[in-house]
């Protein structure tokens, strides 16, 4: 896809849509089971309410995941639209605020790269753990699961040990009066006798 001048594509209200082929998304390919396929987008250049030039992007595909509890492949419907401004200068980027606000502020070029865009928005709207409504974990996952949870806690037999031991007088040091003293809570004192 070649690089846009998004300057001009706001002042004039130009419309640009297309599909991205999956195989020629590498970084989104990463998280896909498979890179067949498209991804539809469409990207309206426009002035939004401050008068700031701005890109309408939106993007709609089905893409193939690979499930996380059963490593079949799933299909992810992606919808989305976002709104971006753009600003003159790296500088002024720098200096926005980061917030919650629905538009991001982009760099704007005259020859920017929509395609890096696209994919970036895509990537973002991923799950972080794809998985089937309902799905079960395979076998082997769920018997390793179950083997885990019959295992006593640890933590509970330092406990138990913990409690075991306060139940129980404190020993006499080897070797005579040589170690710490103890104080009668059975905390040792200091050298000193503090």
């Amino acid at each position: 896809m070649p690089p846009i001048d998004v300057l001009r594509l706001a002042r004039t209200g130009g419309r640009l849509e297309g599909e991205c082929e999956l195989a020629a998304l590498p970084r989104l390919g990463a998280s896909l089971a498979r890179r067949a396929g498209t991804l539809a987008w469409s990207a309206q250049g426009l002035l939004d309410d401050q008068g700031r030039p701005a890109l309408r992007l939106a993007l709609h595909g089905l893409l193939p995941l690979r499930c996380d509890r059963c490593s079949a492949e799933l299909a992810f419907v992606l919808e989305v639209e976002r709104l971006f401004y753009f600003v003159a200068s790296e500088a002024e980027l720098a200096a926005i605020e980061i917030d919650d606000a629905p538009e991001e502020a982009l760099l704007a070029s005259e020859r920017f790269d929509l395609q890096e865009l696209i994919e970036d928005e895509a990537i973002l709207q991923l799950p972080l753990s794809p998985r089937h409504d309902g799905c079960a974990p395979p076998p082997e996952v769920a018997a390793g699961a179950a083997a885990l949870a019959a295992r006593p806690n640890p933590f509970a037999q330092l406990q138990a040990l913990r409690e075991q031991l306060a139940g129980s007088p404190p020993e006499a040091p080897e070797g005579g009066s040589d170690g710490p003293k103890t104080h009668k809570s059975g905390v040792p004192r200091g050298r000193n006798g503090n």
